[in-house]
């Protein structure tokens, strides 16, 4: 397959078009879980735990549009929100900007427009408490009222690293409660059969449980 051209250039441009899984294989990611999902993957992919939902109950899932943004800057992300497809999930990485937000209440109103899945960043949003008004899944290491500035440089939808994980763009995104993991796109029919046997596994041992055999044999 070739290798698809960046617009711009290295470290400061956007990939346009990347493939992504079947969408029916996507949509059987909506009731799964961040545990399950890792441990059908050998207990990889899993982001750091300090990577949390903006309010407990958030569920997030979907293709992932990576975008990788310098310290204390966001200008590429409105590209990514441009290049997007509903259902589709940012995941941005902030090279270390812990202090400043890259995301706000009305990115937020205008990824809700766009039927975005959610963001998930390795980073600072603002306006924590509008965003968990809204029914929009947000994972983030915290709040803080300072925004960043908006000049580059950046690059969307390129392989870097979010929360100790390489993501490339349509790998899967899985978050909740437990935290993110991320599922390689090649890989995704493997690790959904997986859980199914999993799934089956547990129905077998909470029946065992319910008839009173505690502990397993």
């Amino acid at each position: 397959m070739k290798e698809p051209s960046i617009i711009g250039g290295i470290g400061f441009g956007f990939i346009e078009t990347f493939d992504r899984a079947d969408a029916a294989l996507i949509q059987q990611l909506q009731h799964a879980s961040s545990t399950d999902v890792t441990d059908s993957q050998n207990r990889t992919g899993a982001m750091d735990p300090g990577i949390k939902p903006l309010g407990s109950g958030k569920r997030v899932w979907g293709s992932a549009v990576t975008v990788d943004l310098p310290a204390n800057d966001n200008l590429m992300l409105y590209k990514a929100l441009q290049l997007a497809q509903p259902g589709d999930v940012l995941v941005v990485n902030t090279n270390g900007g812990q202090r400043r937000a890259v995301w706000g209440e009305l990115m937020t109103h205008t990824a809700m427009a766009l039927a975005l899945g959610g963001l998930v960043v390795d980073g600072i949003v603002r306006d924590g408490a509008a965003i968990r008004r809204l029914d929009f899944p947000v994972f983030c290491r915290g709040t803080a009222p300072v925004s960043v500035e908006k000049n580059g440089p950046g690059l969307v939808n390129g392989e870097m690293t979010c929360g100790g994980v390489v993501v490339r763009p349509g790998n899967l995104v899985v978050g909740d409660d437990d935290g993110v993991v991320i599922i390689q796109r090649e890989r995704l029919s493997s690790v959904l059969d997986k859980m199914k046997q999993t799934e089956q596994r547990e129905i077998k041992r909470k029946e065992e449980i319910a008839r009173g055999q505690a502990l397993p044999a």
